[in-house]
């Protein structure tokens, strides 16, 4: 068993937290977000400058005894004077593939929309070192690139949510430890040691691992080191994009085509990777395989028209204009009441006033919709067509209302009340 953290310790590791006003915090009930739980409390206590905390629990109703254990995160929470949401996972929300893949896209997504909805920017959750060792050997097994075995960051980005893991550096044991000395409990998952579950397989396995010099920490430590590498060439994607790419309010990129086809091959695939995510509508992300087959193709026919991920690639000119695609892909249809909030598409952060009258429905514009309304918003007809008709635009009836996005003065064409913000954009210059 490892120590117990320190104060000290718990202050490094939440130091940044301040620069949010509000976080909230993932905890299914297990020892690691539980102990997270209770060192975020005890650090709130003693920090000046503290956001306000909600603690989230994730019900997937998987197995017996999933609601008890939430409301065990309730009682925790409130005696600790924080407040606490159960989000549940309904049957019809679940997804085909492996269950427990599907089972965190469900978590992350109900979490990140809740955080959307209340205006929440960040989310905390419990990965510690011994989730980054794993982590590590499974891409390994599946001879990940960099990308991969840099494994978990510290921070990343779920639907427009920061995401944020403090404990990275830290042993399970560890937080096992800072539990038992304040006599708290937890509750233990049964998958956690299912040998049908790679993880749990990974885990039976340290041992082994150990006695050969791959200890959790090795592997982390080995993990840390590609991600400082993986942060370069970051940048300089990041780089490239600001010199070479341009980024539109509405929703789509322009990037200069024979810049990216000569661009050493690892900052292309990084740049096509930003566009492709930010721009698709999609939480998942891309295989590098597919990646490295769409440059080549690139490369061997620069004129074509591809698609990724959600994305058209178009040549424009001397550029390339990487777009939502229209077919074949869907857009989300939802309610938004005056006063309320949403992510639409994995793109735009949609917004209701509550001057407004009624709900109304939120969709893409559609072809049809650019057309006819073309006419009356001049900033609508000057984008490119498959810019247009992904736009969001809601419905009171049969009226069909603009979003006002920034890009133009809100006129009589627009919605006083309908505003759409695109989310997750590349570090590069606006359109």
């Amino acid at each position: 068993m490892g120590a117990p953290l320190t104060s000290s310790e718990a202050r490094a590791a939440f130091a940044s937290f301040s620069r949010y006003p509000r976080l909230a915090l993932a905890v299914s009930g297990g020892s690691d977000s539980m102990a997270l739980l209770h060192l975020i409390a005890h650090w709130r206590s003693e920090s000046v400058a503290r956001p306000d905390v909600i603690v989230l629990t994730v019900d997937h109703g998987l197995r017996a005894g999933s609601r008890e254990e939430a409301t065990m995160v309730a009682r925790m929470a409130a005696s600790l004077g924080l407040p606490h949401a159960i989000l549940t996972w309904t049957r019809g929300e679940k997804q085909s593939g492996g269950l427990q893949a599907c089972a965190r896209e469900a978590r992350y997504d109900l979490m990140a929309a809740y955080c959307d909805a209340h205006d929440i920017p960040a989310l905390v959750t419990a990965h510690h070192l011994d989730d980054q060792a794993e982590t590590f050997l499974m891409r390994l097994k599946r001879g990940s690139g960099l990308d991969g075995l840099a494994a978990i960051p510290e921070e990343s980005v779920w639907s427009g949510i920061a995401v944020l893991r403090p404990l990275l550096d830290l042993t399970k044991a560890r937080l096992a430890a800072t539990l038992i000395e304040a006599s708290l409990g937890w509750a233990e998952d049964p998958s956690n040691s299912d040998p049908r579950f790679e993880r749990a397989r990974m885990r039976a396995g340290s041992d082994a691992l150990a006695k050969l010099g791959l200890t959790p920490e090795a592997l982390a430590r080995s993990a840390q080191r590609l991600r400082r590498a993986r942060a370069a060439l970051d940048e300089a994607a990041e780089g490239f994009l600001a010199e070479h790419g341009a980024m539109s309010e509405a929703g789509y990129c322009l990037v200069a085509r024979d810049a990216l086809i000569a661009a050493p091959e690892e900052i292309a695939l990084r740049a096509l990777a930003r566009m492709v995510t930010a721009l698709g509508g999609r939480a998942k992300p891309l295989r590098l395989a597919k990646l490295e087959a769409l440059l080549t193709a690139m490369r061997d026919n620069p004129d074509k028209t591809h698609t990724l991920g959600g994305c058209r690639l178009q040549p424009i000119g001397e550029r390339l204009g990487v777009f939502r695609e229209t077919r074949g892909t869907g857009f989300p249809s939802l309610q938004l009441d005056p006063g309320q909030r949403a992510l639409w598409d994995n793109r735009f952060r949609v917004e209701l006033q509550l001057s407004a009258t009624a709900p109304v429905t939120v969709s893409a514009l559609g072809e049809s919709g650019w057309r006819d309304l073309g006419a009356l918003a001049p900033w609508l007809a000057a984008l490119p067509r498959f810019a247009g008709a992904t736009l969001p635009a809601c419905w009171q009836g049969d009226a069909i209302l603009l979003p006002h996005l920034g890009i133009t003065d809100a006129g009589d064409e627009i919605s006083g009340y309908f505003s759409a913000r695109f989310v997750g954009a590349p570090s590069t210059r606006r359109i």
